[in-house]
């Protein structure tokens, strides 16, 4: 026992102190993941592991070799790539038939073959055995074993794998369209959320944060608002083809006098403005022109089926002379690897050219330092609670809804209330205000209360 140590003990201090357990044996970790129980949430009919019945990305192409196989887990499965005769990365079962062992483990000592570690039962890239080393040649479990194989296709260096137990969908049908083209250059980012895939999914058009969550983001310290300007007002969905959630108008100049939006606004019942300093106007106003330019240009215009949020957890957004795609794939209950595309379309090498040089710092500042801001504010959600929502929630609300009505494969365990109580509270909250929801203009600045004045 060190000397501290025991000074601490005989002042009645144990290491640490109170802070040690603060939080018990959980400390700052993420709290487990509990679904809710009751019929009048859709949250309950939501899978913890994701939708299985649609092609999902694994992971970049060229971190599969020809010596090693992979391992990784996708929706609570071990599946294992590795490349065949031909060297296109197929996926298995991550389960020996013979003895269920890791296959991860093992070898391809031999070309575009992999073999258990545990007796050599060595597996082509259907996952038929095709020789079982450790009893010679003449081995009859040779055609007798079959591991359980993984369709997959790989597009722009990204593996993607059909996670379902039925026939596998047109793969068109699930992954962007630029990923067929020949025109687009995509770029990916790979991160991890210690969260349940669906808090991390609905997070995406939780905007009305950002002046919050994300005020000093890198990429948000250029606008003046650090994001979307504040409003009581949520985007309101539109569902395309029972596929997508599209966001249709918030009313982001719900706040806005004489033509102008304030930047501080005073809130009587703190005493006190948001944000507490000015010091973002002295350098904003010189990133306007950027603005006017990019607005003078033509805007890549995406389908509206791939606009928004998609089932079963891809988010997209159009940014002017790009598509991002957050795509938020299921781990384990408590766990989601998030993949990040940049689709850019370039005809010129001069073009592709820049987007190599300029992806490291671009990717940093979108895939890590903001998003990741998201995550540290997420984390913490508890699932399983009872939520009292306002109408900036509404869009979150109608993807739930998406989620559990329009799902493939998904069959409902119990008959869910027609309108449930998340659904009914920003219907309250929407009346209560007294305003379209649906209207993007400043009229209804003249119906707030006088205590909800703004200020420059």
């Amino acid at each position: 026992m060190g000397f501290l140590t025991t000074l601490n003990k005989i002042r009645a201090n144990y290491p640490g102190g109170w802070k040690r357990y603060a939080r018990g044996y959980q400390g700052d970790k993420t709290p487990q993941f509990v679904q809710p129980t009751s019929p009048d949430d859709r949250r309950s009919q939501i899978p913890a592991m994701g939708l299985k019945e649609y092609w999902y990305p694994a992971l970049p192409d060229s971190d599969v070799g020809w010596k090693k196989p992979v391992g990784l887990k996708i929706m609570g499965e071990d599946i294992v790539f590795f490349r065949d005769t031909n060297g296109e990365v197929q996926a298995l079962w991550d389960y020996c038939p013979h003895r269920g062992v890791y296959l991860s483990l093992g070898d391809c000592f031999w070309k575009g073959y992999l073999s258990c570690p545990y007796h050599g039962a060595t597996y082509d890239g259907n996952g038929e055995c095709v020789e079982f080393i450790t009893e010679g040649p003449d081995s009859k479990m040779v055609g007798r074993l079959q591991a359980k194989k993984y369709p997959t296709r790989t597009l722009k260096g990204v593996v993607f794998i059909w996670m379902g137990d039925g026939e596998p969908v047109p793969i068109e049908e699930d992954v962007p369209p630029e990923m067929f083209d020949n025109y687009t250059d995509v770029r990916n980012a790979w991160n991890y959320w210690h969260c349940n895939w669906m808090i991390a999914t609905e997070n995406t058009m939780d905007s009305h944060n950002a002046f919050w969550v994300h005020r000093n983001a890198v990429w948000m310290l250029s606008n003046r608002f650090g994001g979307r300007p504040r409003t009581p007002i949520g985007y309101k969905g539109k569902v395309v083809n029972n596929k997508v959630i599209t966001a249709m108008g918030g009313a982001d100049s719900y706040y806005e006098k004489d033509g102008k939006i304030p930047y501080q606004m005073y809130y009587p019942r703190i005493d006190g403005v948001w944000p507490l300093h000015r010091w973002r106007l002295l350098w904003s106003w010189a990133f306007e022109w950027k603005r006017r330019i990019r607005r003078s240009r033509p805007k890549f215009e995406m389908d509206p089926e791939w606009q928004g949020q998609r089932l079963p957890c891809i988010i997209r957004l159009s940014h002017w002379d790009a598509f991002i795609t957050r795509w938020c794939v299921p781990v384990d209950e408590n766990l989601t690897r998030v993949m990040y595309l940049r689709s850019v379309r370039q005809t010129s090498t001069l073009g592709r050219i820049y987007e190599w040089l300029t992806w490291p710092i671009g990717k940093w500042i979108f895939c890590f330092n903001f998003s990741d801001q998201d995550y540290d504010a997420m984390r913490t959600v508890r699932y399983q609670h009872p939520e009292y929502l306002s109408s900036t929630d509404s869009y979150m609300v109608a993807f739930r809804k998406l989620v559990v009505e329009h799902g493939r494969g998904l069959k409902k365990t119990v008959e869910v209330a027609e309108e449930t109580t998340a659904e009914r509270l920003i219907h309250e909250a929407e009346a209560a205000m007294g305003v379209d929801s649906q209207a993007d203009t400043g009229e209804d600045q003249e119906r707030l209360p006088a205590h909800l004045r703004v200020i420059r």
